[in-house]
């Protein structure tokens, strides 16, 4: 199965979408203007305007889903909507102004048709493309459904007869069936589920057993939060009333609401990764002298390399190697390592005046330019203290559905350094879980603010 060939550049085509269908409207205006003789500077203006509306509206009415799980009906609803609002828009500035006389009707109202049923087309035809290149395998996200009856035929039947969603259903799970459905293998029970999944890497749970069922759930749920799979609960009618939280998406007439998803998707993924680029080469360039002399102290203090490297979970918790100036006498790889503790013998006396200044940590903006890293996010951890607690504490592993960060939520409100009680780790995932639910730009800024006004690197630090 050919996998990840468009996946790392969703955000950035999601961007080029936003840009494009705002430019769309824009330059169709235009064009519309030179095609009947009816140009002015006016239109010009007009044009502009019509980008930033479209631009700033259509974002704010949620077009941009991903298209895994967006029908076309419900995204040409959404561009209609959309347009109007525009429509709307234009006409209150055309009327408050005084402006809208100096526009040719017959430019503004084949415009006004044009424009969604040209967005329309193009929704189309990336579709149509979308569906061959996934036929073919490529860029495909394995799937299990848990629950065997109607609304988990639903979803499976739906994602084959959508294959421009990209998901592929390896499989169901049921407590009471054995044997196959609709061509699908039962794979285990739901006792068995989370370890399947965590053993054969599945992107995506689809939960579809009926609510009375909650205790099984909340058991599927536990289960799967070792993982790092997104769950997804396919509601029966019983939920419809209470659906108030969560992001509801729908396979045509079927809901399905996010449970645990990444919130950095889409546009979001872009402002993020363009964040930490701006801000990763900013620092490096400012202090890379500062990173000389910390080599050079290093070297001229202690025998051994300069930077100490270390495996840690990343993003959807595959290993990477992190990097730190090295204050230790032993380097210890991650899958096998003691905690630093106060006072440790271990740690050389240049090293303990980079770890109690955080300076030691200042390499890791390489890993944020590599992309393996964030400015802001859970602090990485090593392998062995993960597979420690992953199981000891619930949700544990969901803080590796971000990248993790050089600083966060959880080292600004103190939760830093030693880990040696499970009641330390569950305050520090609890702020790492409180991070993802409310990921903002701001937030970000505010956390880089907080980490460099209150100190927080002095924090537990040795």
């Amino acid at each position: 199965m050919k996998n990840g060939k468009i996946r790392p550049y969703e955000p950035l085509l999601m961007t080029f979408h936003r840009l494009g269908d705002a430019l769309l409207g824009a330059c169709l205006f235009l064009f519309l203007s030179w095609f009947y003789e009816m140009f002015m500077p006016s239109y010009l203006i007009a044009a502009v305007l019509i980008f930033l509306l479209a631009f700033l509206v259509f974002q704010r009415i949620n077009i941009y889903h991903s298209w895994r799980v967006a029908s076309l009906r419900h995204e040409v609803d959404q561009i209609i909507i959309g347009c109007v609002v525009v429509y709307i828009l234009l006409l209150l500035v055309g009327y408050s102004l005084k402006v809208s006389q100096e526009f040719s009707r017959r430019v503004v109202i084949t415009w006004m048709v044009s424009w969604p049923l040209l967005l329309g087309l193009e929704r189309y035809i990336v579709r149509a493309a979308l569906r061959h290149y996934r036929e073919k395998g490529y860029n495909i996200r394995r799937a299990v459904v848990a629950g065997v009856g109607e609304m988990g035929d639903r979803v499976a039947s739906w994602i084959d007869d959508n294959p421009w969603s990209g998901a592929k259903v390896v499989g169901f799970f049921d407590d009471w069936k054995t044997g196959a459905v609709k061509n699908y293998p039962i794979l285990g029970t739901f006792e068995t589920l989370s370890e399947y999944v965590r053993r054969n890497n599945i992107d995506i749970v689809y939960i579809a057993i009926s609510m009375k069922g909650e205790e099984k759930i909340q058991a599927m749920l536990a289960g799967l939060a070792d993982t790092t799979a997104s769950v997804y609960l396919v509601p029966d009618l019983f939920l419809y009333d209470l659906m108030l939280g969560g992001n509801l998406l729908y396979f045509d007439e079927t809901p399905v609401i996010s449970l645990r998803e990444t919130p950095l998707q889409g546009f979001n993924s872009l402002l993020k990764r363009t964040e930490d680029i701006v801000l990763s080469v900013f620092t490096l360039l400012l202090t890379s002298p500062l990173m000389f002399l910390i080599a050079l102290g290093i070297k001229l203090t202690s025998r051994g390399p300069v930077l100490f490297k270390q495996w840690r979970y990343g993003l959807d918790g595959h290993p990477i190697e992190v990097y730190k100036f090295r204050t230790m006498t032993v380097c210890e790889n991650g899958y096998e390592f003691r905690q630093a503790v106060q006072c440790d013998p271990r740690v050389t006396a240049f090293g303990a005046f980079l770890r109690k200044t955080s300076l030691d940590e200042l390499p890791q903006l390489i890993n944020v330019l590599q992309g393996r890293m964030s400015i802001v996010g859970p602090r990485p951890h090593p392998v062995a203290l993960n597979e420690s607690f992953r199981q000891k504490v619930p949700g544990y592993m969901l803080r590796h559905k971000v990248r993790p960060g050089i600083t966060g939520l959880a080292q600004v409100n103190g939760w830093r350094g030693e880990t040696d009680t499970i009641e330390k780790m569950e305050k520090r995932i609890e702020y790492d879980l409180e991070y993802l639910r409310q990921w903002s730009l701001f937030l970000d800024f505010k956390i880089i603010a907080l980490t460099i006004w209150n100190g927080a690197w002095r924090v537990n630090a040795y």
